[in-house]
Parts: structure tokens; sequence; C-alpha cells
């Protein structure tokens, strides 16, 4: 149950840092790079946002 809501609090200071890597973008660099980016930071905060919400119903369906 501990290690479940360490886990919890890893993914949720991973998905910050992707919300602000994907604020970064909007400074001036060359289109093709903001867009890599920004698809990048994106994917990896939607993977840690599912991986979120199956640690919260795991731990909560106990």
């Amino acid at each position: 149950m501990i290690i479940r809501i360490i886990f919890c609090l890893f993914l949720t200071l991973v998905a910050l840092f992707c919300v602000f890597g994907f604020l970064a973008t909007f400074e001036p660099l060359p289109t093709q790079v903001q867009w890599t980016w920004r698809a990048i930071y994106g994917l990896i905060f939607i993977g840690n946002i599912a991986g979120l919400i199956h640690l919260i119903r795991v731990i909560f369906s106990r």
C-alpha cells in the first residue's frame, strides 16, 4: 500500500514536470522542434495520468 502511494506521488511529480515542459515549448524555437517536444510531453503526461487513475482505483477498491 505504501509503495503504491509513493508511486502515485512520483507519477504526480512527473506529470507536473510534463506540464512545465509543455509550457516551456512556447518559448521561441523552430516550429518543428516545438511540436515535437509538445507531443513528447503530452504523451508522457497522458501515460502518467492513466497510471495514476489505475493506481488510485486499486488503492480505493480495497
